[in-house]
């Protein structure tokens, strides 16, 4: 690493805190001006369709995506595109599905719903699953990203676990919503200036530039796309990429409260969230998300002929770090620069999300819910703007707490190496089916009741953990989720059938079949 490209990395590193800042300040003058604070800081407000949709993808491209994507290249080609398709059923089923309700009820966490169709302990439940997804992946997230920071900048890796994850808390904390979404934004753009760089890199190191390469590709079989045949285990299996990932993806794009975050916060010009924006949002996150998986793949490709055609990669070395070992050999000064920021990115965007919806669902969902007292008619404006400011306050405590609880794990999983996160994706895999059950016994089954969610849930759960730990599963971890989410919608059916059907009126905009036009 050259001074050029430390400068590089401190100058982005400044702008992304510099949008933090500036974006507090707004709120604070939005503040001034007596709207809604809470919302501005939570919710985000004046936020662009596009910015959002850019936000979404950004959300789940992580530093592991960076990295992991040109070593499944290299390795496999472009297979590994088959799971955009499968994003885009799962995005669809949210569109169709859930999207609806997120909307019509302006809802401000996606689990204020299952309060509405059901009860308060199964929006706590719902939250809760949530809840432990994130946590289980929130250290291993930083750990990865600081891994590749650490491996290519030389620097001790227990100070890349502080410089991101400090980086990431302070402007968090400072802008709230609307520094995630426009700090994503440039995190994304940022990661497509670095994969250009890397793909510039290698079409000149060789004499025949991209001709040759792309010849060499297709000689090694790289440039296949679609594989028709039946491979449950397989990722690149089109029918498990359409079916067990698009289930998969459904699934984090419909209950995770990160991605429903974005959907609320797309307003018309009356402030109300707005289906139409947040349809646009969501397909333009797909197609970016998409693009971006495709570079990725691509450089990946690109990688395999350029040292195909020269000296070849050590023996030893791991797909995930074909492009750390890229950068350091092959890329030049200042544009190795660019490529780390482009890393740095990829982590921030996802650990900024983590920590934002983690203190919102808490915030709201419990905290709000349980122990501060409701907002009513009877209270002043400024009453109810203390209660604002309280939730505000409360929230930037916990992006600092969760912030610090990520940090301290991410030194743990580094004291005993990379063996805690197949743990970790075992684990935080666990709750998304379940969760999704939840939300389609609420829109899809009119008969259940909040007994048979509850209790449906709690015994799905239950199930998986015990089968997982004894290994009486022997289906593929990325069937999971398709496999959980139809185990919680029968186990509530049944024990539905053992109380009182909801009545009509308790439906009312809130199943598929009693919904309100938008």
């Amino acid at each position: 690493m050259s001074t050029i490209d430390w400068v590089i990395i401190a100058f982005y590193a400044i702008i992304v805190i510099a949008i933090g800042i500036f974006s507090g300040n707004k709120q604070n003058k939005t503040k001034d001006q007596q709207k809604d604070t809470e919302e501005s800081y939570i919710k985000g407000l004046g936020l662009p369709w596009w910015a959002i949709g850019f936000s979404i993808i950004a959300t789940s491209f992580s530093a592991a995506s960076l990295l992991g994507g040109p070593g499944e290249g290299y390795t496999h080609g472009f297979l590994y595109l088959q799971l955009q398709f499968g994003d885009l059923i799962g995005y669809g089923l949210v569109i169709v599905l859930f999207l609806p309700f997120f909307i019509a009820l302006n809802l401000t966490t996606a689990y204020q719903y299952l309060e509405d169709r059901f009860d308060a302990k199964t929006r706590s439940l719902g939250a809760l699953c949530f809840l432990l997804f994130v946590i289980a992946r929130l250290g291993g997230l930083l750990y990865a990203a600081s891994l590749v920071v650490s491996t290519v900048t030389e620097m001790p890796l227990n100070l890349a676990i502080l410089i991101v994850g400090i980086v990431s808390i302070v402007y968090t904390v400072a802008g709230g919503m609307t520094a995630v979404v426009w700090t994503d934004v440039l995190q994304f753009a940022m990661i497509f200036v670095g994969l250009a760089v890397g793909i510039g890199t290698a079409v000149s190191g060789v004499p025949g530039g991209w001709g040759e390469l792309w010849q060499v590709a297709a000689e090694g079989g790289k440039l296949e796309v679609v594989n028709l045949s039946w491979e449950p285990e397989s990722i690149r299996s089109l029918p498990t990429a359409l079916f067990a990932y698009g289930i998969l993806a459904f699934a984090v794009a419909g209950t995770n409260q990160q991605s429903v975050q974005r959907y609320v916060s797309c307003k018309n010009e009356s402030n109300r969230s707005d289906i139409k924006l947040a349809r646009k949002a969501i397909l333009l996150g797909w197609f970016s998300g998409f693009l971006g998986v495709a570079a990725t793949l691509l450089l990946g490709v690109l990688l395999f002929s350029f040292y195909s055609l020269n000296s070849g990669l050590p023996d030893n070395i791991k797909p995930d770090e074909i492009l750390s070992y890229f950068i350091v050999n092959q890329v030049p000064p200042g544009a190795s620069g660019l490529l780390v920021a482009a890393i740095f990115a990829a982590a921030m965007s996802s650990i900024d999300s983590a920590l934002h919806s983690l203190a919102t669902c808490i915030t709201v969902d419990f905290y709000e819910r349980y122990f501060q007292r409701k907002f009513n008619q009877s209270q002043s404006p400024k009453s109810q703007q203390k209660l604002e400011a309280e939730s505000v306050k409360f929230a930037q405590i916990l992006i600092v707490v969760w912030g610090i609880f990520a940090i301290f794990s991410a030194f743990y999983v580094a004291s005993i190496g990379e063996s805690l996160l197949p743990f970790l994706i075992k684990y935080s895999a666990m709750f998304l089916g379940p969760l999704l059950g939840i939300f389609l016994m609420g829109v899809l089954f009119p008969r259940i009741n909040a007994t048979g969610a509850f209790y449906g849930t709690i015994v799905a759960v239950a199930i998986l953990a015990i089968g997982t730990e004894f290994g009486w599963f022997t289906f593929p971890g990325i069937w999971r989720s398709a496999i959980a989410a139809p185990l919680t919608v029968i186990l509530g059916l049944v024990i539905s059938q053992l109380g009182q059907k909801p009545t009509e009126q308790s439906l009312q905009g809130l199943t598929l079949w009693h919904q309100k036009e938008l």
